[in-house]
This record gives C-alpha cells, structure tokens and sequence, in this order.
C-alpha cells in the first residue's frame, strides 16, 4: 500500500470519527455540548487540509481534490454514528 496524501487523509479522518465516538460515549458534552460532534470532524478537515494546501503550494505534495475530502469525511462521519450506536446501544 502507498502512503499517498489521499490515502493518509482518509485514514487520518476515519481515526478522527474513532477517536470522536470514543470521547462522546466517556465525555457526553462532546455530543451533547454547543459544539456538534461533525463539525469538530470539520475542523480535523480543515487543520489537515491547510498542511496539505501549504505542501502543495510548495510543490512538495499533490493537492487534495474534493472527492477525496468527501470521502474522508462521509468516512469519519459513518464510522462516529456506527461506532457510537454500539458503544452506546
């Protein structure tokens, strides 16, 4: 398996919905609080993104295109609700 960008944000927004239905069944506020679990997966996006934009720009990195992005998301976000439903039952 190549370690490409793609394949690196996927993964790294997957582990992001892990980590995020992981913490909202130990912590409720994290699904309960002002913020909504999938906008903190926005703003994993986002952190990530910018680092890779940057790489880009620099032309260290091939750019992100945004069905990669949705990928990552909808992937992060199906494995939060799955997860969760089964932690939480």
């Amino acid at each position: 398996m190549m370690f490409t960008t793609r394949n690196i944000y996927i993964g790294a927004m997957a582990l992001g919905g892990l980590v995020l239905a992981i913490a909202s069944t130990r912590w409720p506020a994290v699904n309960d609080g002002p913020v909504p679990p999938l906008m903190s997966l926005l703003m994993v996006s986002l952190a990530f993104d910018l680092v890779i934009m940057n790489r880009a720009a620099a032309g260290k990195t091939a750019p992100l295109h945004m069905n990669t992005r949705v990928i990552g998301f909808v992937a992060g976000a199906l494995i939060y609700f799955f997860l969760r439903m089964a932690l939480v039952g």
